[in-house]
């Protein structure tokens, strides 16, 4: 049996700091933390933004991984020192392994995945927003010679934006709201235009690049009513929209253009955690082949004892595009 802190988001806005002890069972083992990150969809939840079946309070923190510190007995396909990636789904349909912003998780085998030997554990605990932002690159429906659009430039957004760029499209543009920051970094990985969408019109930005036809396929990596329905004024008739980002309130959402433009929706989600892991394996060997690139991308890192402190940063930050927390 081990003491644990664990985070907990008590109400909007509160996080606080459990503590606990655990022990596994006989077909679980213990993982030590060694990184975890906050997701987008986590600071969602702690601006009051959750699914209506919700209630707080919750324990999140589903990326990240760490080192095997002992077994059940009748764990046979992992060791004690065994680096590993830990699906622990706890916003939407627990996994099974416990939330990820703790000193020490249990999980059970299938919730599990072996680090390959040449990818070292900081970018290995990444897998998780990692193989979700692989799965909408081979998704997303670009083509060769495509003019392309990502429409919230975090995590996700910069490293799809750096896939597409990297499959030939003939345009690759860039779309976020106060942070110039985040344009910098997708002008660096392969962005030929970024807008601003605090200072200028995406819609009329994206329509003027393309000489008033559109775009062929736009990634919606926000998750807001506002944003969709940008998108999909900026497509061509018989574009692609990319539904990235995760929508979790009801929203209104312009229908009628969708029909009149015959627009293509792509619903760009792993169903899941079980499915990431062919992902994840993916996008470690694009970073080996220097084809994405994520180590930029981690803007920030605290304690866990400062996870409250971390998310009022993501919070009031427009420039952070993701946080580190280290036990």
């Amino acid at each position: 049996m081990v003491e644990t802190r664990l985070g907990c988001l008590e109400e909007a806005g509160k996080i606080s700091i459990k503590e606990r002890k655990i022990e596994i069972d006989e077909n679980q083992v213990l993982v030590k933390v060694h990184r975890s990150f906050i997701c987008g969809s986590e600071l969602h939840y702690y601006r009051g933004k959750y699914p209506e079946y919700v209630s707080l309070p919750i324990f999140p923190g589903h990326e990240g991984g760490g080192i095997i510190k002992k077994v059940g007995s009748r764990v046979y396909d992992y060791n004690v020192g065994d680096r590993v990636i830990v699906y622990s789904d706890v916003l939407i349909t627990p996994s099974g392994a416990d939330p990820l912003f703790s000193d020490y998780v249990r999980s059970p085998v299938r919730c599990l995945q072996r680090i390959p030997e040449d990818i070292d554990m900081d970018t290995a605990c990444q897998a998780e927003p990692l193989s979700c932002s692989v799965e909408a690159i081979y998704n997303s429906g670009v083509k060769l010679g495509d003019v392309a659009v990502v429409m919230g430039l975090g995590y996700t957004g910069q490293v799809i934006l750096q896939g597409l760029s990297n499959m030939g499209v003939k345009k690759m543009i860039g779309v976020t709201g106060r942070s110039d920051r985040k344009l910098a970094l997708a002008k660096e990985r392969g962005s030929d235009i970024v807008i601003n969408a605090s200072k200028e019109d995406p819609v009329e930005k994206v329509l003027d690049e393309t000489d008033g036809e559109g775009a062929d396929v736009v990634i919606e990596a926000v998750g807001k009513a506002k944003t969709i329905n940008q998108a999909a004024k900026m497509l061509k008739k018989g574009g692609i929209l990319g539904m990235f980002g995760w929508v979790t309130r009801s929203s209104m959402i312009d229908l009628s253009l969708w029909h009149t433009k015959c627009l293509r929706p792509k619903i760009l989600k792993i169903p899941s955690y079980m499915e990431k892991k062919p992902w994840a394996n993916k996008g470690f060997d694009l970073i080996n082949h220097g084809l994405l690139e994520v180590e930029s991308l981690i803007t920030a890192e605290y304690s866990l004892d400062r996870l409250q402190e971390a998310f009022e940063r993501y919070d009031t930050d427009p420039n952070i595009v993701k946080i580190a927390i280290r036990p």
